[in-house]
């Protein structure tokens, strides 16, 4: 009989473990479910025609970037490109493309008209 051998960690889960239990993303990502945001921008997309959507989980996570960080657009890109724990929070690995700046802010003025980052923020605390 083989013995199972556990897989071994990628070098990514590596690093991401080397994120402070109580560093304050980690914190946010234990206590909020970002799920509902699917559910709020689900009449915003087509499902069948235009381009892929980017993940609006992902968008959404880059505004909370900005709000708690207090970064534009631009810094927040430049930001989750090179730190580990904004990586982490955002669900993405280092080898991943983020969208452009100004696709954050087309998805801040054409999804969410109605709905500004202040609110967001309070469905999350």
């Amino acid at each position: 009989m083989l013995e199972k051998k556990d897989k071994q960690q990628s070098i990514y889960s590596i690093l991401y473990n080397k994120i402070s239990e109580d560093h304050l993303l980690k914190q946010i990502n234990r206590a909020v479910d970002f799920s509902f945001v699917n559910d709020m921008f689900e009449d915003c997309y087509c499902k069948y025609y235009g381009r892929l959507a980017k993940e609006r989980e992902m968008m959404i996570k880059l505004l909370v970037l900005e709000y708690l960080y207090n970064l534009s657009d631009k810094e927040a890109i430049r930001e989750a490109n090179l730190n580990i724990a904004y990586m982490w929070f955002l669900g993405i690995n280092p080898e991943e493309e983020l969208p452009d700046a100004s696709l954050l802010s087309k998805f801040r003025t054409q999804r969410l008209k109605d709905v500004s980052v202040d609110e967001i923020m309070k469905e999350i605390e």
